[in-house]
Formats: C-alpha cells, sequence, structure tokens
C-alpha cells in the first residue's frame, strides 16, 4: 500500500537525473571536425576549474594599491608595519601548526568516526570523504612497529627522512631489500644529506625567517648511510652513480664527486648531463686559482662533448656560478661573455639564473661601472613569457633592481625593469616576502634619488602602506626629497606615516623630519602650516602617558621608555608652533611644555641655533604670552649664550612699550628697586639679563652682598676694640 507513495517521491529524482542527462549529451561536442550534415564545429578545448577565474582576473587587471591576499582586505584590519605583517602572517600559520600538532599527536580521533558502521571502525584514515592524503594523519614507527616495504616506499615517496630510516632499519638493513627500493632510498638519502629537509608546508616562517646567505662548506657525512647503501648495490647501475656524485656535489664534497665520476667513466658507465651541471657548479672546490678553475671547467665540457651528452640551459647556469663566485676582473669577465656566445651557438639562451649570475660578475659594489643590465633587459623584453627553471631565478629582480640603485644609479632602468616584472605572470618571479621587501627598498630609494618629484609621489602613493612599508633609511630618503620639493603637506603626513610604520620613537628620524618642516615652512599656505605646527605639536607629547587621575607617569618606569628628544629638536618644534597670533592657541601650551623640557634638562644637548629661542621670545610677547618669552629668555641666560643679553634687551622693550636706550638705562638700576614696579614676567627678564651680564643670579648677588657687608662690619667693630 505504500509503493504508489514512494514511487511518487521518487518520480522527481527520477526526471531530475534524466533532464541532466539529456543536458550532459547536447553539451558533448565530437572530437572530429567531419559531420554529416556539413556543420563541423571545433574540437573541445579542455578548460582547467579556474580558467574562467583567470580570464575574469585578466579583464580587471591587478591592483598594484591591494594588500597581499593573505591579510583581510579590511583597511581596519590590515596591517600597515613591518612588525604587524610578520606577526599577522606568523600568527595565521602557527593556528596551522597547532593544528597539524593536535593531528599528530592525537591521531588516533581522526582515523575513525563513532557513527561509522562496525565494519568499518577499525578502518584507518576514514574519517574524511574525500580522503586527502596531506591532511590525514602521518604513521609513527617505534621499535615495536611491524613495517613491511610498502611502508618503506610510503615514507620514500613522502620525503619522510627520519622514518624512512627508522623503517629500513626495522627491515634489516640492504641484506633484505631489493635493489630498486635500495635505489630509490639511495636517492632521498643524497638529496637531505641523512638530514631532515626542512617542510615547505611553512612558507611564512621560511619566508619571515632571517635571510641570511648560503654558507658554501663541506656538509656531506662521509662513512655515512648512503655510502653503505652504495656499497651494497651490485651491479652498480648509471642511476646509483649518479645519485651518489650529485649528492656530494650538492653537499660540496667536490674532490669525491669528481674522482667517482672519472671512475663512472673509466668503467663504461653512462652519466647524466645533471652530474656534470653539478660538478661544473662546484669546480671552485676542486681547484685554487683562476687559471687553474679555468682549465678544470673547459676540460669538464669537453668530457661532456665527448660522452655526446647535450648541455642545457642549467649547464650554461652552473657554469657562470661558479665564474661569478671566482671574483672580479676583465678575464673572468670576458671568460663569462665566451661561455654565453657558445651556448647561444648551440642555441642555448640564457635565463634568469645566469643573468642573475652575470650580474653579479660584472656589477660589483665597488667596481667600474657597467652598464650590461641594459643588453639583458632588451633580451627579456622579448621574450613573451618568463619561465621559471631554477630556484636562483628569483634572484635576479632583486639583485638587477639593486643594480639599478647601487651601481648605475638609473631611475629609467629601474623603471624598465618595474614593467618587466609586472608583466603577465612575471610578478611571481619577485620571491619571497623577504626579497620583495629589499626589491622595493631599492625601487623606492632610487626614485627618490634619481627620479622627477611627480614619479617619486606616484610610485609613493602605489606602494606605501600596502605593498611596501618603508625601512628608516628609505623614509629617510623620502622625507629628504619632500624637504628638496618643499611638499610640506607630504611632510605633515610623514609624522602619521612613522607612527602607523612603528618607526615613531626612533629619534634620528624623527629629528630629520623637523628639520625638513623648519626648512621649507615660510614657504607653505597658511592651511599647510597649520598641519605643520599640529604634527610638530604631536611629535612632542608623543609616548607621554597618563594615569587615570590625570597625571603623567614618569617615561623611567616604562617597560620601553621614549628616548629623548635632543635640544635641536625640541628647538624647531619651538619653532613651528610659535608662528601663531592668537594667545588662546593651543600651540603656547606645546611651546612652554617644551620650554620646560629644556631647563630640566629632559632634551639631549644644547640647541645649536639659540636664536630661534630669541625669536621665539619675541613671538611670545607680540602675542601676550610673557611668561612663555621670560622661560625661554631664562632658558638663553642659565646656559650661558650669547644672544641672552640682546634676547632679555628687545623682550624687556615689548613687554614695556620702550624704547632700547630707556631699557638699557633701566637695566643699570638696582634688582630690588625693580622688584615692586615691574610685572613679574619682566623682573624674571632681569634677571635673566642679570645672570647673562654677571653670570650670578640676582638673588645671589644680594646674599653675596649683605654677607659682604656683614663680615666687613663686623671686622671694623674687632679692629676699634
Amino acid at each position: 500500500m505504500y509503493s504508489n507513495i514512494i514511487l511518487s517521491r521518487r518520480w522527481p529524482q527520477f526526471t531530475c537525473i534524466c533532464r541532466s542527462l539529456t543536458t550532459v549529451e547536447g553539451q558533448k561536442l565530437p572530437q572530429s571536425s567531419k559531420s554529416t550534415d556539413g556543420i563541423s564545429p571545433p574540437p573541445r578545448i579542455h578548460r582547467n576549474p579556474t580558467d574562467i577565474l583567470q580570464a575574469l582576473s585578466a579583464t580587471v587587471g591587478r591592483d598594484p594599491t591591494a594588500a597581499h591576499f593573505k591579510y583581510h582586505d579590511d583597511p581596519y584590519l590590515i596591517p600597515l608595519s613591518n612588525f604587524r605583517k610578520r606577526s599577522y602572517a606568523l600568527s595565521a600559520e602557527a593556528g596551522r601548526k597547532a593544528a597539524a600538532w593536535v593531528r599528530d599527536e592525537h591521531a588516533v580521533w581522526f582515523t575513525t568516526r563513532e557513527w561509522d558502521p562496525p565494519s568499518k571502525i577499525k578502518t584507518p584514515y576514514f574519517n574524511a570523504d574525500p580522503r586527502i592524503d596531506a591532511y590525514a594523519p602521518k604513521p609513527i614507527y617505534n621499535d615495536e612497529s611491524k613495517v613491511t616495504e610498502e611502508d618503506l616506499k610510503y615514507t620514500i615517496s613522502n620525503a619522510l627522512l627520519e622514518d624512512s630510516i627508522k623503517v629500513f632499519q626495522l627491515l634489516g638493513g640492504t641484506d633484505t631489500i631489493n635493489d630498486d627500493l635500495k635505489l630509490n632510498f639511495l636517492q632521498l638519502l643524497c638529496f637531505c644529506n641523512e638530514k631532515e629537509p626542512d617542510s615547505l608546508e611553512w612558507l611564512e616562517e621560511n619566508w619571515f625567517s632571517a635571510n641570511t646567505r648560503e654558507r658554501q662548506l663541506t656538509t656531506w657525512k662521509v662513512g655515512g648511510l648512503a655510502d653503505k647503501i652504495f656499497a651494497s648495490l651490485e651491479p652498480k647501475t648509471p642511476e646509483a652513480y649518479c645519485a651518489l656524485i650529485l649528492g656530494m656535489a650538492k653537499h660540496y664534497q667536490a674532490e669525491r664527486a669528481y674522482a667517482l665520476t672519472q671512475e663512472a667513466i673509466e668503467k663504461g658507465i653512462p652519466l647524466s648531463t645533471n652530474v656534470f651541471n653539478a660538478l661544473l657548479g662546484c669546480v671552485g672546490f676542486m681547484k685554487e686559482g683562476t687559471a687553474l678553475r679555468t682549465e678544470e671547467l673547459k676540460k669538464l665540457l669537453s668530457q661532456m662533448a665527448q660522452l655526446d651528452l647535450t648541455p642545457n640551459d642549467k649547464t650554461l647556469s652552473a657554469c657562470l656560478r661558479s665564474v661569478s663566485a671566482w671574483g672580479s676582473g676583465k678575464m673572468l669577465q670576458q671568460f663569462a661573455l665566451q661561455i654565453v656566445t657558445e651556448f647561444r651557438n648551440l642555441g642555448i639562451e640564457p635565463g634568469l639564473a645566469a643573468y642573475y649570475h652575470l650580474l653579479c660578475l660584472f656589477c660589483k659594489e665597488r667596481g667600474p661601472r657597467v652598464d650590461i643590465l641594459s643588453d639583458i633587459l632588451n633580451n627579456l623584453e622579448k621574450r613573451e613569457k618568463l619561465i621559471p627553471k631554477e630556484p636562483t631565478d628569483t634572484n635576479f629582480f632583486i639583485t638587477a633592481m639593486g643594480v639599478c640603485n647601487d651601481h648605475l644609479q638609473n631611475y629609467k632602468m629601474a623603471e624598465r625593469l618595474h614593467a618587466l616584472l609586472m608583466k603577465g605572470d612575471n610578478y611571481k618571479l619577485v620571491g619571497d616576502a623577504y626579497k620583495e621587501s629589499i626589491y622595493y627598498r631599492h625601487l623606492v630609494t632610487v626614485a627618490c634619488r634619481h627620479a622627477p618629484f611627480e614619479k617619486t609621489t606616484e610610485i609613493l602613493d602605489t606602494l606605501v602602506p600596502n605593498v611596501y612599508v618603508p625601512e628608516p633609511s628609505v623614509m629617510e630618503e623620502i622625507i629628504k626629497t619632500l624637504e628638496i620639493a618643499g611638499a610640506g603637506e607630504r611632510l605633515a603626513q610623514a609624522w602619521s606615516q612613522l607612527v602607523v610604520f612603528g618607526v615613531a620613537k626612533r629619534v634620528k628620524l624623527v629629528e630629520r623630519l623637523l628639520n625638513a618642516m623648519c626648512s621649507c615652512y615660510d614657504h607653505q599656505s597658511d592651511e599647510v602650516k597649520a598641519n605643520m605646527r599640529t604634527a610638530a605639536c604631536d611629535i612632542l607629547k608623543y609616548g607621554q602617558r597618563t594615569q587615570e587621575d590625570g597625571g603623567p607617569i614618569a617615561t623611567d618606569t616604562l617597560r620601553t621608555p621614549m628616548p629623548k628628544l635632543s635640544a635641536n629638536a625640541v628647538t624647531n618644534v619651538l619653532q613651528l608652533c610659535s608662528d601663531v597670533k592668537d594667545n588662546a592657541a593651543p600651540e603656547w601650551e606645546v611651546v612652554f611644555e617644551g620650554l620646560q623640557k629644556l631647563r630640566k634638562s629632559e632634551a639631549a644637548g644644547v640647541p645649536s641655533n639659540p636664536q630661534t629661542l630669541a625669536n621665539v621670545a619675541q613671538k611670545a610677547t607680540a602675542a601676550g604670552k610673557l611668561g612663555v618669552a621670560a622661560a625661554a629668555v631664562q632658558y638663553l641666560a642659565e646656559n650661558g649664550f650669547e644672544e641672552a643679553i640682546a634676547a632679555s634687551v628687545e623682550t624687556l622693550a615689548a613687554m614695556l612699550n620702550r624704547p632700547r636706550e630707556d631699557i638699557e638705562a633701566m637695566l643699570q638700576q638696582k634688582t630690588a628697586d625693580l622688584d615692586q614696579s615691574l610685572h613679574p614676567s619682566a623682573f624674571a627678564v632681569v634677571e635673566a639679563y642679570n645672570l647673562a651680564k654677571t653670570g650670578v643670579g640676582s638673588s645671589n648677588m644680594e646674599a653675596s652682598n649683605n654677607s659682604t657687608s656683614s663680615e666687613s662690619d663686623s671686622d671694623t667693630t674687632s679692629d676699634d676694640e
């Protein structure tokens, strides 16, 4: 009685399946161009799942101002400093590493599911559908594990070196394994040199780690497991010889690799081109001196010709790598060009790695200027696409941009190079995050030094801060460029950029910015001047923290105290902020605070231009800020500046609205007579005048006079008696 209900429920599903099959059948295209009705549709073109997305992306183009895809596309979440970028990327990767740790440490929870049927409860790795081996827990091998050759094949195919060695030992060593499996294991050992390779899964950790140049030292483990496996192979196949020679050459055991190569040649064992490529790359370890190394390089190339081995582009890059590592000089440069010419005659064009080694050879930091980069760019610009073939290819663009900046000092060349990088899919050749940062460092530096100002601002607006965050040295170059161009508005914005970039605590950089703002302040509009004064106020107040009750916290109690600004920097702040005529402006509070910092020795050193403080006193007097003017004059007098006397007279003349002659006559009177008749600020200026003229304050002078008179009185009395 329920059959009709079941059929009625399944009928729509059956109809949908039939409709989909009809649609799929109608979408099928014939694979041949022949047709009976005269219509010949084109053959079906295979499409990848992402081809449509790539086509849509090509119509829009790449947005150079967008942040990297690994950051959230939100202006409030995008990191804008190098420290935050590094922390953001590493924290995201730390989460993935934590998940991998849970997977490996608690693998039992990922092997079965509670709702699996009883027949599948013990089935391993049945926790996902479809099964993804990369996300599955890795097997654990110990002394009690029962292993087979399949386990060894699994560990070798997944490059699990430590597990491979453990399984190999559990299987009984070289006596119980067939030769094919021994060969595969030997290749893994030679490639890794019996050391677990760094995981390629954690890209961010590798990118942001300390990137130091690889030290070319002999690290091959002599008499290790690789040598034992090679000795156990009988007969020794060409693959075994090639694996061992490549491993020794990769880890700079050059002499033994060369001896093994000659042994294989004498026995008539064929070798591959990669073997000679590896030997060509470490010729410098086999011979000493340029002449002997050159002859050895030619000898290896001759042996390749005798063995009918066809060289490739890696052979060329290996030769140039060795030559560039031997030093510099015209002889090596001519030899390198001869090598390039010979390979071009064979139809082999240099790749990016070969051009990188040529730049290292010709464009030394302290060597003569050689313009080889223009020829390289002429060749690369003719190519439709740059195909990466070696890991060293990612060194080309960073090195070439460094040549444009330091060696050639040519922005036009840097512009051509950058256009080549942005062409098509070439941007993937820029390398990791560390290399990308160095590339843009050179680009921004050469633009600031040698490009027109409009080009420089265009590059800065495009790259900073989402793509590139300038380092302090580059930020100093930017400030210098803005100062020369008189861009006051951008200089005012530069302070906020220093704060966002996390370099606002670098005192030298802040002082450089203040000097730049002071040098071009007079030529700006009123609106720009107001912005520059606001930036100067923020600079003086930056780093100050307040308690809940509003009181300041001592900087000595902070974990990372704010470095002291120099007296010159504080003076520049006073010069900028005192350019206001309104006595109610908040800038005057900053001026008074800056003067207090100078008087309390909270600024390093003394100002090199004390006339600036005299000008501040005059401006403060004109604006009616008598206390500020008195503080400026007192600081000049307390530090013994020659400008203190003239500043005192001019300030008093402005305060009392009297001629200079009357002020000078008034200052000849006793200080006690002027105490009651002058304003406290004017009296403070009088005391500063006396301090600057005599070196002793008025109060000290009166005290000394009183003590002298009392002593003289007592002496006279005693004589009379």
